[in-house]
């Protein structure tokens, strides 16, 4: 196949690997996308349209019409299939060019973050109508599909799911393979990756007072919208700063005794299933996650960790008090699940395009 990607974002890790795979298996892949206000930095996609992150997104869609209505008139007759990465792109995209085949990548729920339920229910009908018109759909998590369809059973046949696995590189570097048996007088909680939700900082704050002799890891970057006063500050709370993936993560689980994924509760995280299912699978240590969603759902039927209100003091302490009674039981139940599900292939591509 001749396939076209047009990102939201140009710098997105995640649909130039995608890109990248299309083109290992054998199909001819352009790429075209929208930059935000830093630089390019995959030289191989052309940019179409540029904005920066603060911009209004009532501002943004004249810049998306003109960028994608330049790109369709300087393509018109090639015997395309178009990959659309992202809500807001298929959108205005399928508005513009209705009568052509096309692939739709839904990483987000972008729709749901809006407040006014008249227009996220108009959104919501104009997304399932992209997906039902779509060649194939590809998402990224079971929970998306739970939210527009209730259930596998219910959705469309074009839909195909591929989860976000972990890299399958990570198989290149050194892992400890010993069963591991913590210090549960002295645990190490940690989170790993971007530092963005104020969960994730409650859940710091209540550990890390409560039990003096525990510590708590930050692995990586701190998003710009966390504040420094926010920050939670102990002696047992560690920030080491960022790190490389997938080099350095073998290292950093070695020293972690419980993953923390606590996000703050909007429709998206609600239903997504990010990434740290599948490092917790990979590196068999137990992970806590936000209550109510659709991944605390699924680490519950997998036996492989716990779910908390992250704001909630009792609730917290409650469950660290649980871990030593019953965190054998989550580390066997990690050992029965081959290591290897957790990684990504490449078949998924020939699922799309057939």
């Amino acid at each position: 196949m001749k396939i076209y990607f047009v990102m939201n974002s140009v710098n997105d890790a995640h649909p130039n690997k995608r890109a990248s795979d299309f083109k290992r298996q054998g199909h001819e892949v352009r790429m075209f996308g929208f930059l935000r206000q830093e630089q390019s930095k995959y030289t191989d996609t052309e940019v179409i349209g540029q904005f920066t992150n603060d911009m209004p997104y009532i501002k943004r869609i004249s810049i998306y019409l003109n960028g994608l209505r330049k790109l369709f008139k300087r393509e018109a007759g090639q015997p395309v299939v178009w990959y659309y990465q992202g809500f807001d792109v298929a959108l205005f995209a399928t508005l513009l060019n209705p009568n052509h085949s096309y692939i739709y990548e839904e990483c987000d729920l972008v729709h749901s973050y809006i407040s006014y339920s008249w227009l996220r229910s108009i959104l919501e009908r104009f997304d399932k109508r992209i997906i039902r018109k779509s060649f194939k759909t590809v998402m990224t998590s079971e929970g998306f599909i739970e939210y527009h369809y209730k259930s596998m059973t219910n959705c469309p046949k074009n839909i195909v799911l591929v989860p976000n696995k972990l890299n399958s590189s990570i198989r290149g570097y050194q892992l400890n393979e010993e069963m591991h048996v913590p210090d549960f007088s002295h645990l190490r909680f940690a989170f790993v990756g971007s530092v963005r939700y104020k969960a994730l900082l409650s859940m710091a704050e209540i550990i890390s007072r409560n039990f003096p002799s525990h510590e708590f890891h930050f692995y990586g970057n701190i998003d710009p919208t966390i504040t420094e006063q926010s920050l939670p500050h102990r002696d047992n709370i560690i920030y080491h700063g960022p790190f490389k993936s997938p080099v350095d993560l073998p290292g950093i689980y070695n020293n972690i005794d419980v993953i923390i994924s606590t996000y703050d509760l909007d429709m998206n995280v609600k239903y997504a299933e990010p990434n740290k299912l599948y490092e917790t699978i990979f590196f068999r240590r137990p992970i806590i996650v936000s209550s109510g969603t659709f991944l605390a759902s699924k680490v519950k039927k997998l036996g492989i960790g716990y779910d908390a209100d992250a704001y909630s003091e009792a609730n917290v302490c409650n469950l660290v008090r649980q871990i030593k009674s019953d965190y054998a039981e989550k580390i066997s139940a990690l050992t029965t699940i081959d290591p290897e599900l957790a990684l990504d292939d490449e078949t998924y591509v020939s699922q799309i395009t057939q």
